[in-house]
């Protein structure tokens, strides 16, 4: 991705092994603060999935699994192959002495920040946070969007006048969604309309929403709708679309790697 794509469409943001402390206290709510955020759970699939999405951000957690040493291999590993030049590599540990932490300082590059979990309060989120931004994590962009396309089901529904309106769902975010609505349905929307208490089905899940539409466009055999949740939408509807974006995205990653691809390296061994 060209320097000018990162501005404008941000970066993904990997945690290698992060924990479920960590996970809980910092991920979650870098999500909600719309950061692209992933777990790779097991560093043997570091790479292949990195080599998919080299230009990302990612984070070693360096507590569990693999000794300093291992670690300190396996981070330096990344600079043998040319596909991983411009990933943005940190380091994120528990606890760690002065004179290994120099080890991993002297030889290394972390341009994400070295953070040592021993901070009180919120230093830790806000120095992942000041890193992310200065490697433009987000871009412009405001909001992060999941494609809902391959979904068996994604949709928006409502009733009005004893008819019913089902819109096709192609992608969401936290704010609202873009969905497909029949060419022979067109005169049932327009601009500005307000509905209340429409249903979004999003696998198992039927979620409460209020929504405006903002624009409607022509796209061959269906029109593109572009709807926003209204602030009357429950919170506990919005967190639950949240949830769904995390495990969608978390999801399209995990399946993008084959058990051949996995990095069978024993980096303590090395």
């Amino acid at each position: 991705m060209a320097d000018g794509d990162k501005s404008v469409f941000g970066r993904k943001v990997f945690f290698i092994m992060p924990g479920i402390s960590l996970e809980s206290q910092i991920l979650d709510r870098l999500r909600l603060m719309e950061y692209e955020v992933y777990v790779i759970d097991d560093y043997h699939k570091a790479k292949p999935i990195l080599r998919k999405n080299p230009d990302s951000i990612c984070y070693v957690c360096i507590n569990d699994k693999l000794t300093l040493m291992g670690w300190h291999k396996f981070m330096k590993s990344f600079e043998d192959e040319s596909v991983f030049s411009p990933l943005d590599m940190g380091i994120i540990s528990h606890y760690i002495t002065e004179d290994k932490r120099n080890e991993f300082l002297n030889e290394l590059q972390y341009d994400a920040g070295f953070i040592v979990q021993d901070k009180v309060g919120d230093a830790v989120l806000h120095e992942i946070i000041k890193n992310l931004d200065n490697l433009q994590a987000k871009g412009i962009r405001k909001y992060v969007r999941a494609s809902c396309i391959n979904e068996q089901q994604a949709d928006l529904l409502w009733i009005k006048d004893n008819r019913m309106f089902k819109l096709k769902i192609i992608d969401i975010s936290s704010v609202g969604v873009a969905a497909k609505l029949s060419s022979n349905q067109a005169n049932a929307i327009y601009i500005n309309q307000i509905v209340e208490a429409c249903t979004l089905n999003i696998r198992t899940d039927q979620i409460l929403v209020d929504i405006k539409i903002t624009a409607v466009k022509s796209a061959g055999d269906f029109l593109l709708v572009v709807i926003m949740f209204n602030s009357s939408t429950p919170a506990q509807s919005v967190a639950k679309i949240r949830h769904y974006i995390a495990e969608n995205l978390q999801e399209s990653i995990d399946s993008s790697i084959k058990p051949s691809d996995i990095d069978k390296t024993d980096y303590d061994a090395v």
